[in-house]
């Protein structure tokens, strides 16, 4: 594939992405969440045992935009922060029924989202597509992130 065409791929994959993510942030605006923080959520809800430092790594952000966007969601309830049972030092965070509700909400507005999206497609259309994305997701999956080539 041309240059142009990896580029215009590359771009199409983040464009649908974001503009799912601004939908699902605007339909949960009254709930003062950002599209980051709603990602948070899932992260936190999704991976047992999370703490900030895993969080700062996996989202590829400065400490202090983390631990800003944490203590929003405490103080929104979204979130709350218990003693680690394998390392006394730190604090293991979790989603709260509230948190569930939000993640919930979000899953939902996605779906509504995606399936809007794909009235674009015939169902065999539909069903290349994810056939491809899931393989092109599981390649990720297998390889080492830094060596690609």
């Amino acid at each position: 594939m041309e240059d142009q065409r990896l580029k215009r791929f590359g771009q199409l994959i983040y464009f649908v992405n974001a503009k799912i993510d601004e939908i699902t942030a605007i339909e949960l605006a009254d709930y003062s969440i950002s599209r980051e923080q709603i990602y948070m959520l899932e992260l936190i809800r999704n991976e047992e045992n999370m703490t900030q430092k895993k969080l700062i790594f996996k989202m590829s952000k400065e400490q202090t935009a983390i631990s800003r966007s944490i203590k929003k969601l405490t103080e929104h309830g979204f979130i709350t922060k218990e003693q680690s049972m394998y390392d006394l030092r730190s604090t293991v965070l979790k989603v709260t029924d509230k948190g569930e509700g939000i993640v919930k909400m979000a899953d939902d507005i996605k779906a509504k989202v995606v399936r809007s999206f794909l009235k674009e497609l015939n169902a065999e259309e539909a069903e290349a597509l994810i056939g491809i994305l899931e393989k092109i997701y599981h390649s990720f999956s297998i390889r080492d992130p830094f060596k690609f080539q």
